[in-house]
């Protein structure tokens, strides 16, 4: 009777034993998923790689990653809006076009940053008196006054020796020194209005200054007349071009002059007149 007795006592012990295990192990695997399930919500899903583990990224290289990454767009970004306007001009801020040497004889730039060969031989004939024009280009000229003759437009000045221009530029610098300027300074601004010797269109044979209507002078009040609105509208029909256009002093170097027109030719002409860009531009975009 006593052994059984104990047989009952040593079961019943060990079904305790075995109880408090079951419950150790269960409680065990409850705060396992409890942690794993907080250390989720806190840090999201982790790939525990072996380069995770060796070589930690510093949020010092996460934000220098970021900042060239968003530097890199808005690089592209300037380049696709630069190439978008290109064809409006190719002209680098604060620099000014050199011609090639060989432009074709009716696309030769002459400003203050092109002067003209002393030596450049061009066919000159006779317009009327003393005013002399390129010969490949005379007839249209011709026809060009002839179509504006209800505006009574007419030539003032055409081609000049280098001589006759060293005599104009001198007489305006002599106007600005009057009024009180340096040499120097008169220089410049006498420049703005006449060219310097050697830089002047009308020393090419190309360029022609137009009187209009009633005008007996050269005068930024044309553009107020009806004879200008019909040249800008039908010059380029006759490969012509206001030369000087308004608000494009930084790229010709010349103030508008509505009176001062090129000739370049009429597919010249016809763009850069519908377009309203200078010849510096054009020549520029195109690599003549």
């Amino acid at each position: 009777m006593a052994n059984k007795n104990q047989t009952t006592k040593d079961k019943k012990h060990k079904h305790k034993k075995r109880r408090s295990r079951s419950l150790l192990l269960a409680t065990t695997l409850f705060l396992a998923l409890f942690v794993t399930g907080i250390a989720f919500r806190l840090f999201g899903s982790v790939d525990m790689v072996s380069s995770d583990i060796s070589s930690p990224v510093s949020t010092d290289f996460v934000e220098t990653t970021v900042s060239q990454t968003t530097q890199s767009k808005v690089t592209l970004s300037q380049t696709t809006v630069q190439t978008s306007e290109k064809t409006t001009s190719t002209r680098t801020p604060g620099k000014h076009y050199i011609q090639p040497a060989g432009a074709d004889w009716n696309l030769k730039l002459v400003n203050k940053w092109n002067p003209l060969d002393k030596n450049y031989k061009q066919p000159l004939v006779t317009y009327s008196g003393n005013n002399k024009f390129d010969s490949r280009a005379i007839d249209k000229l011709k026809a060009l006054v002839n179509a504006g003759k209800a505006y009574n437009i007419r030539v003032a000045s055409l081609y000049r020796t280098h001589e006759l221009q060293t005599s104009l530029f001198e007489r305006q610098v002599k106007r600005e020194m009057a009024k009180g300027h340096s040499r120097s300074k008169a220089e410049e601004l006498a420049a703005t209005e006449v060219a310097r010797p050697g830089t002047s269109e009308h020393n090419l044979g190309l360029a022609v200054d137009f009187l209009f209507e009633q005008y007996s002078s050269l005068e930024v009040a044309y553009e107020k007349t009806e004879a200008y609105t019909w040249m800008l509208e039908h010059c380029a029909d006759y490969g012509f071009i206001l030369r000087f256009p308004k608000n494009k002093q930084s790229i010709t170097g010349v103030i508008f002059e509505p009176w001062h027109y090129r000739y370049v030719g009429e597919k010249v002409a016809k763009e850069i007149m519908s377009r309203g860009i200078t010849l510096e531009e054009y020549l520029q975009e195109k690599g003549n």
